[in-house]
């Protein structure tokens, strides 16, 4: 987040310029990341950001300070970022906090043009001592360095003036900027589309500093594939076809349910604060229609299996109104929802794409607040793992992969219009605590093997089959399971400006 300065070709005075936005920086150290490194409206960005990267992304961050909060979280996501600043404290700072990215010493003006070769770029009040004429110059070069498709976070303290003295951080600095209402055009005249516009105040805990008002702005270039593959929607390569549903036991889901701890919920229900006509598809147990109806009022549920149905009306002093249906056929008008939401489904469905495509179809798009939520397991996901090393041979089946279920879902939507595609990880574990690790082998072997396999012909063998690495896995001293989530948000691009079949698929 410091403040680089100067334009190319680099002159006498444009280094002197250089140095002199360098000097505060270069004094103030670690005190300037203690001052500003935890911004609500920052840390926001940078997950907006994260939401949206593809796979190993190349990310340049101007004006990358310390390295944290910007680089240092990127880089932590498996991205490949570069930072630049004209503090050589700074860099070094950077260099030795966050090992995993590259920092350099230099002016954003005196960079090379590499038309196209960013996918994102990061740009926290770097900005601010520089002329206008570099000011432009610099968002435009910043446009023509993105990708097709690449994103731009952008953070300035607005104000309407140029080459200004002020006083900051014990230190006179000249600053130069814009009203807020001039940094969207300048974007959009530069080709970007701004996708979100944010004022806020800040209140810099540092003696003599009164309140800042920021502005952040982020944008995408246009053009680019409709959906790119993300990290959290992998392994990749990704499997070429759906490996077919997975059966569902009902008796079996009562055992597991018991033992979760679920942080999956809270951020679904998040999401659909500012909605108002919400679909649950699958309402399983209950859990997540529960908390969308004690939030917002009211939610429909569409459960296929008769005996949750049943026993899921009993919710309707809580505002749960339970249709009959199922995931591919949804019994629900066009257009009538603001938003549909599917938990741990897709996998249970007999025809994934047919039930997505049913979700588009139910929500109007042209609402505020519109989107399309799904939840399906993470790429690391341990009884993921554990069913496809155990499970999978002994059953003659294929592996289980959520990420090609959540692309081919991304892909849907995006065709349907929902094409601002956002993963975002959900902590869930499965708790054991039983005293112990066989007697939590013993008892993980008889919950697991009856929540997958209920029924079946080699029901008491996968039982048999899991016990080994069941104890493997306990006796490191564990008394839980990962089992976590990643949540796809899709929302139009032209409504998320704000940025804020018989198939029996039922979700937790």
């Amino acid at each position: 987040m410091t403040v680089p300065a100067a334009t190319a070709p680099v002159r006498g005075v444009e280094i002197e310029a250089g140095q002199a936005a360098a000097r505060p920086f270069d004094a103030l150290g670690l005190v300037y990341e203690d001052t500003y490194a935890r911004l609500p409206e920052q840390l926001a960005a940078i997950d907006w950001l994260l939401a949206r990267l593809p796979a190993s992304a190349r990310v340049m961050d101007i004006g990358s300070g310390t390295g944290r909060p910007t680089a240092e979280r990127i880089a932590a996501a498996g991205h490949r970022v570069t930072g630049y600043d004209v503090s050589q404290t700074m860099v070094d700072l950077a260099r030795t906090q966050v090992p995993d990215a590259c920092f350099e010493l230099a002016d954003v003006r005196t960079l090379p043009d590499a038309a196209g070769q960013w996918d994102a770029i990061t740009a926290f009040f770097p900005l601010l001592q520089m002329p206008r004429t570099d000011l432009d110059a610099t968002l435009a070069r910043i446009a023509d360095w993105l990708a097709p498709g690449g994103l731009f976070v952008f953070a300035t303290v607005p104000f309407d003036a140029e080459d200004t003295p002020i006083e900051w951080m014990g230190h006179t600095i000249h600053a130069t900027s814009y009203p807020a209402e001039v940094y969207p055009r300048l974007l959009r005249a530069a080709g970007l589309d701004v996708v979100h516009e944010q004022l806020s105040v800040f209140h810099p805990d540092f003696p003599g500093m009164g309140a800042e008002e920021h502005l952040f702005l982020y944008a995408r270039k246009p053009g680019g594939p409709a959906v790119t593959p993300h990290a959290l929607a992998g392994p990749y390569p990704l499997p070429a076809e759906h490996r077919g549903p997975h059966e569902l036991s009902e008796l079996g889901w009562l055992g597991m349910e018991a033992r979760f701890e679920r942080h999956d919920i809270a951020p679904v229900v998040e999401a659909l604060a500012a909605n108002t006509k919400v679909l649950d598809v699958g309402g399983g147990s209950g859990a997540v229609v529960r908390e969308i109806a004690a939030r917002l009022g009211a939610v429909t549920t569409v459960e296929p299996h008769a005996a949750r149905e049943e026993s899921m009306r009993a919710l309707a002093v809580e505002g749960v109104q339970v249709l009959a249906g199922c995931a591919e056929r949804l019994p629900v008008a066009d257009a009538s929802m603001d938003a549909a939401v599917a938990g741990w489904i897709l996998h249970y469905a007999d025809d994934p794409d047919a039930a997505v495509t049913e979700m588009a179809r139910v929500v109007d798009p042209t609402r505020p607040g519109a989107k399309v939520i799904l939840v399906q397991g993470a790429p690391d996901n341990q009884l993921i793992a554990l069913w496809n090393r155990i499970c999978a041979p002994l059953l003659d089946e294929a592996p289980d992969h959520q990420g090609r279920l959540l692309m081919r879902a991304a892909e849907v939507l995006a065709e349907r219009g929902f094409d601002d595609i956002a993963f975002t990880r959900a902590r869930v574990d499965v708790v054991f605590p039983e005293d112990g690790a066989d007697a939590r082998a013993l008892a993980a072997a008889t919950v697991l093997a009856d929540f997958w396999h209920l029924g079946h012909t080699r029901h008491a063998r996968l039982r048999e089959a899991l016990l080994p690495a069941l104890r493997e896995h306990f006796a490191s001293g564990t008394d839980r399971f990962n089992d976590d989530a990643v949540l796809l948000v899709a929302r139009p691009r032209t409504v998320s400006a704000d940025a804020s079949g018989a198939s029996g698929a039922s979700g937790r």
